[in-house]
């Protein structure tokens, strides 16, 4: 269990840069329609294995952690469905940008639940 743990950790402080970056590449790159798909793709499949790798730890041992950490983590998992909700009036640069943006702060609130435990 303890490298779950130490995996969860570490790619969940990777997640923050990886969609601060991402949020920053797509705006820039919103003439050209964003970032390509397999990278935004890729970023997604980490964070659905974060939730999973999370989900894991929670159910084995729920006294470690408080509630808001998974309670956010889902969140910023759900937050990716708002780039599907905004595509048609954004464009699929910008919806992704702000959709990233906003995940990104979720992984960062989640970063520091951990943090401060």
């Amino acid at each position: 269990m303890g490298t779950i743990v130490t995996i969860h950790g570490m790619l969940g402080e990777s997640l923050a840069i990886i969609y601060l970056l991402l949020a920053v590449g797509s705006w820039l790159r919103r003439q050209k329609n964003g970032l390509p798909m397999w990278l935004v793709g890729i970023a997604h499949s980490l964070i659905a294995l974060q939730v999973i790798l999370g989900t894991i730890l929670y159910i084995r041992a729920p006294q470690v952690i408080s509630i808001w950490h998974p309670i956010t983590g889902y969140l910023a998992l759900a937050a990716l469905f708002l780039t599907v909700l905004w595509r048609n009036r954004l464009g699929r640069a910008n919806s992704t940008a702000l959709a990233a943006l906003i995940v990104a702060v979720l992984v960062v609130v989640n970063v520091l639940i951990a943090r401060l435990r």
